[in-house]
Parts: C-alpha cells; sequence; structure tokens
C-alpha cells in the first residue's frame, strides 16, 4: 500500500441517529418477515413467549454492546471485545460469526428485494434485480458511511412509521380484527410447542449488537453507542409486539405460520389499500435498509480481522478520499452473490442465526471479563455503566445458550457443521495469533493495566483464557 493509503483512517462523523439507524436497520425486516415462524411451532403463545424471552436476551445484549462499544471504540465490535477481554481465538472465530450472520443476512435481504420487484413488473428477473441490489449497496458504503447510514435511517423511519400508522388505526377501530384467531391458534402443539418457538425468537431482533460497531467512526461514542443502541433496542421491543398483535387478528394462525409477508399479509386481510401500499413500501424498504446495514456491519468485522493480521492485511486498507476500509467493503460482494446464488440459502440463514447466537454467549462473557480485568468504574475506563451488570450477563448467556440448544429440532446437522466450523476456526486464529506474537497495548488505549498484571504479567491477563 501506498504512504497515502496507510495514513488514512475511518473518519469520526456519525452521530447517534446514524448508530439507531444501523442497529433497527439491520433488525427491522424480522418483523416484516421470518417471525411468524414461531407461530407455526407454538402458536400466538409460543410467538409471544419467544418474542419475551429473546427479547429479555436481546435488551441484556444490548446493555452488555453499549458498555464495551463506549469503552473500547473500535470497529470490530464484537470481535476486538472479545480478543481484548476473552482472548484471540475466540475473538477471531466472533469476527467471522458477525462476518458470516452480516452476509448471510444481506444476500436474503436482496433476494427478497428482487422478488417484490418482480411482483410489481412482472418483466423483471431476479438474479440480474439480486445482482443490481448487492452492487448497488456496496458502491453507497464505499463512497461513505454518512451516506449509506443516513439513507438507512430515511428508509428505517418509513418501515417503523409504516407499522405504527397501522397499528393505531387497527387498534381505534379503523380496521375489521379477528380476536377468535388469537385462540383458534393459541397452542397448536402443546408444551413443546413453546420450547421449538425459541428458536425463531431471535428473529425479531437478530443483529442489534451490530449498532456498536461503528464506533469507531462516531464523533463522541461514549454518548453515541449507548445512546443509539438503547433507543434502537426500545424501538424494536415497541415493534415487535405492535407487529404480533397486528398479525395475530388478522391473519389465521395456520395461514400466518408459513406467510412470507405477514405484516403485508395483514395488511391485505385488512382490505384497505392505503395499508396494502404502506406496509408494501414498507416490507421493500426494511428489506434494502437491512441489506445496506449488513454491508456496513460485515465489513467493518472483516476489516478489523485484517487490521490485527488474522485475514489478509491487504483488506485493511482505508480510503484516502472517502475514508471508508473499501477494500472490506468491496470483498462484500462477491461472497454475497454467492451465498445468494448457493441454492441453500435457508440453511445459509439457519447458519447465520447459528453464528448470531454464539455472538451472545460470547459478548456477555466479554463484559464479564471486561468488569474483572477493570474493575475501575472511571468515567476513563467504562463511560457507559449498565445496570445490574455483570449478573445480568450470565442470564443472557444461559437463554442465549438454550436457544441455541432448541436448534437441534430441525436444523440438527446445521448446528452441527457451525459447531465443526468454528471449532476449526477456532484452533487456526489461536495458533496465527501465536506466530504473529500479538499483544493488547492498554497504555494506548487510556486505561490503566489490567487487575493482576502486576503480579503475573501482563502477557498471562490480555490473552485471555484457553488459548495460551
Amino acid at each position: 500500500m501506498s504512504e497515502h493509503y496507510e495514513s488514512a483512517s475511518l473518519v469520526k462523523t456519525l452521530r447517534p441517529f446514524h448508530v439507531w439507524a444501523l442497529g433497527v436497520g439491520i433488525v427491522l425486516v424480522g418483523e416484516y418477515m421470518g417471525w411468524n415462524f414461531t407461530i407455526a411451532k407454538g402458536g400466538v403463545l409460543g410467538s409471544l413467549l419467544a418474542m419475551l424471552v429473546a427479547g429479555t436476551m436481546y435488551v441484556i445484549i444490548s446493555l452488555c454492546s453499549s458498555e464495551l462499544g463506549a469503552a473500547t471504540k473500535l470497529a470490530g465490535g464484537p470481535y476486538d471485545w472479545v480478543r481484548l477481554f476473552v482472548g484471540p481465538g475466540a475473538a477471531a472465530s466472533v469476527g467471522l460469526a458477525v462476518y458470516m450472520e452480516y452476509i448471510a443476512l444481506e444476500a436474503a435481504d436482496a433476494i427478497v428485494v428482487a422478488f417484490i420487484a418482480q411482483s410489481i413488473f412482472p418483466e423483471l428477473q431476479v438474479f440480474p434485480v439480486t445482482l443490481f441490489v448487492i452492487a448497488l449497496l456496496t458502491f453507497i458504503n464505499y463512497r461513505g458511511v454518512v451516506a449509506a447510514l443516513t439513507l438507512n435511517f430515511v428508509l428505517t423511519m418509513i418501515a417503523f412509521i409504516s407499522i405504527v400508522v397501522f397499528f393505531f388505526a387497527t387498534a381505534f377501530g379503523g380496521v375489521d380484527i379477528h380476536p377468535e384467531y388469537l385462540f383458534q391458534g393459541a397452542l397448536p402443539n402443546g408444551m413443546i410447542g413453546l420450547f421449538a418457538a425459541l428458536q425463531f425468537g431471535p428473529w425479531f431482533y437478530l443483529g442489534i449488537e451490530g449498532a456498536a460497531m461503528c464506533a469507531e467512526e462516531c464523533k463522541h461514542p461514549s454518548r453515541a453507542v449507548p445512546l443509539g443502541q438503547q433507543a434502537g433496542m426500545i424501538t424494536l421491543l415497541v415493534g415487535a409486539a405492535m407487529t404480533l398483535y397486528l398479525c395475530s387478528v388478522l391473519i389465521p394462525a395456520d395461514q400466518l405460520g408459513v406467510s412470507v409477508y405477514p405484516l403485508f399479509e395483514a395488511a391485505q386481510n385488512s382490505g384497505m389499500f392505503i395499508f396494502i401500499a404502506l406496509l408494501g413500501l414498507g416490507t421493500f424498504l426494511t428489506c434494502v435498509a437491512s441489506a445496506n446495514g449488513c454491508v456496513c456491519d460485515s465489513s467493518r468485522s472483516w476489516f478489523a480481522l485484517s487490521r490485527d493480521n488474522y485475514v489478509s492485511s491487504w483488506f485493511s486498507a482505508v480510503h484516502p478520499r472517502y475514508n471508508t476500509p473499501y477494500r472490506a467493503v468491496i470483498f462484500t460482494m462477491p461472497v454475497a452473490i454467492g451465498f445468494a446464488f448457493s441454492g441453500f440459502l435457508d440453511q445459509v440463514i439457519t447458519f447465520s442465526i447459528v453464528s448470531g447466537l454464539l455472538c451472545y454467549v460470547l459478548i456477555p462473557f466479554a463484559l464479564i471479563r471486561f468488569r474483572s480485568l477493570f474493575p475501575q468504574n472511571t468515567s476513563t475506563v467504562r463511560p457507559f455503566v449498565g445496570p445490574l451488570q455483570p449478573y445480568i450477563a450470565y442470564f443472557a448467556i444461559a437463554i442465549a445458550i438454550t436457544i441455541l440448544s432448541t436448534l437441534y429440532w430441525g436444523y440438527k446437522y446445521n448446528l452441527i457443521f457451525a459447531f465443526v466450523f468454528y471449532g476449526i476456526a477456532y484452533f487456526y486464529f489461536s495458533h496465527r495469533h501465536r506466530s504473529l506474537n500479538i499483544e493488547n497495548n492498554w497504555t494506548e488505549m487510556g486505561w490503566p493495566l489490567p487487575r493482576g498484571s502486576e503480579n503475573t504479567g501482563i502477557r498471562k491477563e490480555v490473552t485471555g483464557v484457553g488459548d495460551e
């Protein structure tokens, strides 16, 4: 790389609403589609339980991400947190998991956008439209993160307002509802259905932790990350409750459990053109916003892995004019296209969910380690302090493991493949880390030495648990 490229760095321009737009923009698509498979497994009660259990886990994950993101202020998000406080092998595996999670979601979103476009204009073909969507969003992220996330903010606000307007119109009698649908599909598969529905609960909130991955590009990350992250989580909790109510009283449970676009179908059942148009537009825009956010987050994860030499350092170049990790951004395009046209998209999406749950085990554990290594409650080390920590972090780990175990019913081979894949990645990256002899430099971050370093040596503390 030229000296000009090496001297460039990520530009600090983002504000709290950009953080909100990144997190909610990625996740809101899960309220337009995908969550309704909880209905097929556990009925309305199972879906409600899944929404509450997953919501509890994500609230805690959001608090952990806010505290860690505000403290570290790094672009790698979960990768950097686990690298600093758990260990290199686990960190690189999480960085890879984040990358796989968002790339798979980007491919899925692009395909849905293509199908929607084809339904409006039948002469269009799915393949070229999918390719165009991926290429266009890659170009937008290449040109600058502010433009990409400002676009996300606009698209996400329109999609969320569509849900709110539809909800209030329904709640105040503007739409004929069918309360009997709630009882007809309350618990179709008995108590086991309640447990089985948990595996789809994360669809309501999957990816909200990615909001903290733009910390290095925020003007004031200590304020922007917690504020944007928590506002995003509140938005999703409200949206999830509205979505479940709307769809449950407008679509029979047997149809809702297999619907491709449940909110759009609920609007169609309302019989009012204004809501059909509004929710159709919302479905389209939220898929675009989700894919756009996925490009941003996956490229930052790959950029962080490259910057620490876990993958080729060639990807860590920052554009001298646009101040974006442009090579990492461009690299998302061929991988997303490969996923989109692999022919096994449902398996890829399931793999992304497993990847996300792996992160939800290690993010709270990273917070526990962080508080153990740096008990100092100062603004330098911990500008944002979450409530009831680290105790609720243990609870989040237990929920994540429970949800992960439910994937054995229906996705056993996906689960086994993920464990093998990330197991191999763990040992490979641990070996690579030892050969590179990388150590964490706490003084560059403005932190004191971790607790116990005076007696045991810094290296033992910073390399984490189980990687030596």
